[in-house]
């Protein structure tokens, strides 16, 4: 059954400042929020310890993910229960959510009806440890043992996704990445990449929201508990190629060349083409596969030998990839390679 809700006030609540641990766990949930999911190209934005642990948010602040993050040890039926408790929480309140997802560690594979999934929904976990869930979370909600059965309880158990969170760190940035060939960067550099992400993500907590109020799910961004997948790609891009290729300073040494002949205005106006066409291709939807696809072939080429010339790397490139993006034209290539040689450089 739908339940039918109309906006009126929502108050945050429970909110707080959680350990290393499970600071980690939450980053990988929002990682899987933004990498994992069929579903995943329409969020745009995470908030943090807001709504829940994370929150995905479409552009138009029109569909919520709503993520409960738990990093337990052991994680009997009891406290599986405890857990879901805000998940149900926001499931009835005046805010509506499109997924309600509580992000675990892999579960006693006893509890499964089928052991070999790593995301499924409440179906999926078997009768006897459903009876304990339902026991501590009717305790949970009611705040006492009478075992009265909340509202809407049941058509909450049905829209919940179970989601273990037991894939290594760099797994999650590789999902963000879309490189193919996952060894052309070393785990130690993804791993690197998750824990500044995490950190970026454990600072946001620092203002204080409890029992702040708001209308309407895009006045989250007034407490600036939030990072936009604009961010996370552009720091991803920035450290796996060692250099801000948004933001470079100057003109790249191997790019050079290709600015003789033009008077200053026109150098400037290149080079801004060039910037404005790398975010473009980056930052559109339908095309930043291919600039995904693009940068992992340069790094390969570049990385196999550094001292090549920028037009020499470019004729490999186009002579292995059918480039269909109207922004990366020739000369904005050709910049691209620039800039990955210099970064490569600083790294090296």
């Amino acid at each position: 059954m739908e339940l039918a809700r109309k906006i009126t006030l929502y108050t945050f609540k429970n909110t707080e400042i959680n350990n290393k641990k499970a600071s980690e766990f939450e980053t990988k949930s929002m990682l899987y929020l933004l990498g994992m999911r069929s579903d995943s190209n329409e969020i745009e934005i995470i908030t943090v310890d807001c709504f829940n642990d994370v929150t995905g948010v479409n552009s138009s602040f029109s569909k919520l993910w709503d993520v409960q993050s738990k990093n337990h040890k052991s994680l009997p039926p009891s406290k599986i229960g405890e857990s879901l408790f805000t998940l149900y929480d926001n499931y009835v309140s005046t805010m509506s959510f499109h997924a309600y997802i509580l992000f675990i560690p892999k579960l006693d594979r006893a509890y499964l009806v089928d052991e070999s999934l790593n995301s499924y929904g409440y179906e999926n976990i078997k009768s006897k440890q459903r009876a304990g869930i339902e026991k501590k979370l009717k305790e949970k909600i009611n705040g006492n043992k009478s075992g009265t059965v909340p509202p809407f309880f049941y058509d909450f158990l049905d829209n919940v996704l179970f989601v273990e969170g037991n894939k290594r760190l760099s797994t999650y940035i590789k999902s963000l990445s879309k490189f193919k060939n996952k060894k052309s960067v070393s785990e130690d550099v993804y791993d690197r990449i998750f824990l500044e992400i995490r950190n970026a993500q454990s600072v946001l907590k620092n203002s204080y929201i409890e029992n702040e109020t708001i209308s309407h799910p895009s006045e989250v961004l007034k407490f600036g508990r939030h990072i936009s997948k604009k961010e996370i790609n552009t720091l991803l891009i920035s450290r796996l190629i060692g250099i801000d290729i948004f933001s470079f300073p100057g003109i790249p040494i191997s790019f050079i060349p290709f600015t003789s002949g033009l008077d200053e205005e026109e150098i400037k106006d290149l080079l801004q083409e060039c910037n404005e066409n790398l975010s473009r291709a980056f930052f559109d939807k339908n095309g930043c596969r291919e600039f995904w696809k693009i940068s992992e072939s340069l790094i390969g080429l570049v990385k196999k030998n550094p001292k090549r010339i920028v037009k020499n790397i470019y004729d490999d490139l186009i002579s292995t990839i059918e480039i269909k993006s109207i922004y990366l034209t020739e000369k904005t290539i050709q910049y691209m390679i620039s800039l990955v040689k210099a970064g490569l450089e600083n790294v090296s």
